[in-house]
């Protein structure tokens, strides 16, 4: 029997306690609890079955605390779903309540979970926002674990546009507060972040170094699900290496803790991190069989966003193949989901993805619609890293054109970003402007060069 099985044993024999004495307030927070445990492991629905069944007593009585925690509790599970416009009206009514009742440390929270949901939509300027003032309240009231909590999720946010070194220092930041704790869990979290940064930023080494670090604390202090993430992450940081074999290791690790625990949400992503390797060997059947395994549990769950990233998934595998067709018919989903729940970054990767068949297909004109449709959205959100992908891609359909002056300029752009933000995709591009040199002949390649020294 997991931990997480054991809570849900003891809790369910407090609820039936609680039941039998007719002790309605006591119900209430059992429900709570619950759905805490089952939003935790994955499973939405009963996490939200057990929020709202909370959140109706909770009413009926008028106990303001327990409404205050049922409704964040389901803003949360709405969260995790990808329903983000449903998330934000819970996440706003706890706002409320804990404006209305004074509590501070509820204000705060209210302000971090609409800024997570900002987040996750890609609304990056109002992420930053809220979570800048729930760190002003931690810092006015002294509150160290609320400051480490608001410096995390802000690097989160900087991590996501691309600014490295800014998530970098703010982890650093949150991890410094941290160690002079015993909470280890939430340190072998930042641990993770850390690594993951490092990854991001090409350094591979170093990565493993932080996510072994992590692994050992989950390891000692019995963290299975801490232990199913470093799994995890080690594969990815294989997986960018080429070596698969290690990644899918490591990924069917990761996968044997989400099952034995119940977390149904992790094991979807490592469906789908496994189909990626088989679709990077070439395996496609492989590859369909676990992203479609994915898919058939995000669909159960209500994960939308999950769905979202399966049907992505689908479609790249379809691409892969030379089925262009079914390819934009998945990519079309994912957009439609995306478009629903208002995940603008999820749009302009789907439109990234799109563009990348139309050139497949030698249908320039419409790749470029698509990527200037992706380039907008990551320049308004200030994805910096989606900017660099996206105008290094036009650059490729310009050069495609045979407008190579056009190619070089892209290219230039995109180098520039990457070497500015430490990312190994700088070498894809440095390949892409050899192979301009090359379509070009190297005396026109080096009149161009002239030309840009004398006009830069």
């Amino acid at each position: 029997m997991s931990v997480d099985d054991q809570t849900l044993e003891a809790f369910q024999k407090a609820l039936d306690a609680a039941e039998k004495s007719g002790l309605i307030t006591e119900i209430s927070k059992c429900y709570n609890q619950i759905a805490n445990v089952h939003q935790k492991r994955g499973d939405y629905d009963k996490a939200l079955d057990f929020s709202s069944k909370a959140l109706e007593i909770s009413e009926k009585v008028q106990d303001t605390a327990e409404i205050l925690k049922s409704t964040h509790q389901i803003a949360i599970v709405h969260q995790k779903r990808g329903d983000y416009d449903k998330a934000l009206d819970f996440s706003y009514k706890t706002l409320a309540i804990a404006e209305k009742i004074g509590d501070i440390i509820g204000v705060s929270k209210s302000y971090n979970q609409i800024g997570i949901v900002h987040q996750k939509r890609g609304d990056y300027d109002w992420a930053l926002d809220f979570f800048q003032k729930a760190l002003e309240i931690a810092e006015r009231e002294g509150n160290a674990a609320g400051i480490s909590v608001g410096y995390q999720n802000m690097g989160i946010v900087h991590q996501k546009r691309g600014d490295y070194d800014t998530a970098l220092e703010l982890s650093h930041k949150a991890l410094e507060i941290k160690e002079k704790t015993d909470d280890f869990h939430t340190i072998l979290r930042i641990y993770g972040q850390i690594g993951l940064l490092q990854k991001l930023r090409g350094d591979y080494d170093r990565a493993l170094d932080f996510t072994l670090k992590a692994l050992g604390i989950s390891e000692k202090i019995g963290d299975i699900a801490g232990t199913s993430m470093c799994y995890n992450q080690i594969g990815v940081v294989n997986h960018e290496r080429g070596e698969y074999n290690k990644a899918l290791d490591f990924y069917k690790k990761a996968l044997e803790i989400a099952e034995k625990i119940g977390d149904v949400a992790e094991v979807s992503k490592n469906y789908n991190q496994i189909a990626t390797v088989y679709q990077n060997r070439g395996d496609y059947d492989k590859a369909l069989e676990f992203s479609c395994k994915a898919l058939e549990i995000s669909e159960r769950i209500g994960d939308v966003a999950a769905v979202s990233m399966s049907y992505k998934q689908i479609g790249i595998v379809h691409q892969e193949k030379g089925d262009y067709d079914r390819a934009l018919e998945f990519y079309q989903k994912a957009l439609e989901i995306a478009e629903k729940v208002g995940d603008i970054v999820g749009i302009s990767k789907s439109y990234h993805q799109m563009g990348i068949v139309y050139q497949n297909r030698g249908d320039y004109d419409r790749a470029l619609e698509f990527y200037q449709k992706a380039l907008e959205i990551a320049k308004k959100v200030g994805d910096i890293v989606g900017v660099a992908g996206t105008v290094g891609m036009i650059g490729k359909v310009m050069h495609m054109k045979k407008q190579y002056k056009d190619a070089f300029i892209d290219y230039l752009i995109a180098l520039d970003i990457f070497e500015r933000i430490g990312s190994p995709n700088l070498n894809i591009i440095n390949e892409l402007i050899s192979e301009l040199t090359k379509d070009m002949g190297e005396e026109d390649f080096n009149r161009l060069m002239e030309e840009f020294k004398n006009h830069p």
